[in-house]
């Protein structure tokens, strides 16, 4: 019986939760989009896409553009596009307005990006602006991760068998608590680190991984260690 009441709270909240964003819901592109000047709105601005390069790769986080995507704005209201990317480059999420046009999205006004139901949100960092996918988040704590590329020119060296220039894309790992992000490679010592816990709690941490065959490495695994981390 509790559990059936657990079970109708859970599909209660659901359903309000959606209801609050239908209510929200601006399924205009149009109007998001729309530019004053013919250049730049208070969401982002319009440029030409360039030509496309001779280049092995893409600066792109997806591999192509059909992708949906709410877009939740500071003001509480809510759009949805049927077209989105995230240039890795600029830091910056782009969709396509028409055959040589691009919409690239500042975050002055904008809270985060939702895609393929993950969570992307946008912070300032010592080296510019970052836009972090959000792996977890248990209230003062969050497992984020953030993408970068490099552009490596080609080469005539015939052993570096390179003979167009590449973009290499990079993954990168952050703890995050109390609003303040480091650097979390997935390497035990590092994971440990992050989560700053009691040395009792640490041991049965390590325990509870040996015990379920988890691996430091796995992203998903540290969001299990994460949880039961959270759980001590």
């Amino acid at each position: 019986m509790f559990r059936q009441f657990i079970n109708l709270t859970v599909f209660l909240f659901t359903v309000m939760s959606f209801a609050q964003d239908q209510e929200r819901l601006v399924n205009n592109p149009d109007q998001l989009l729309s530019v004053s000047n013919g250049v730049r709105n208070s969401y982002g601005s319009i440029q030409s896409i360039p030509p496309v390069a001779r280049v092995e790769g893409s600066p792109y986080l997806f591999d192509d553009w059909i992708h949906s995507a709410r877009v939740y704005a500071t003001n509480g209201q809510l759009y949805m596009l049927d077209n989105i990317n995230l240039n890795l480059n600029t830091q910056a999420f782009v969709t396509k307005i028409g055959q040589d046009s691009l919409f690239t999205f500042q975050f002055n006004q904008i809270d985060y990006f939702e895609v393929l139901g993950r969570k992307y949100e946008s912070k300032f960092t010592k080296t510019g602006r970052q836009i972090y996918e959000i792996l977890a988040d248990n209230g003062n704590e969050r497992l984020l991760k953030a993408y970068s590329v490099k552009l490596v020119p080609s080469s005539p060296d015939p052993m570096k068998n390179r003979p167009t220039d590449k973009y290499i894309r990079r993954e990168n790992f952050y703890y995050e608590r109390d609003d303040k992000i480091t650097l979390m490679p997935l390497r035990k010592s590092k994971v440990l680190k992050s989560f700053d816990l009691e040395k009792a709690k640490e041991k049965e941490l390590v325990e509870y991984v040996k015990r379920n065959d988890l691996s430091y490495g796995d992203e998903k695994d540290v969001i299990k260690m994460m949880d039961y981390a959270n759980s001590l």
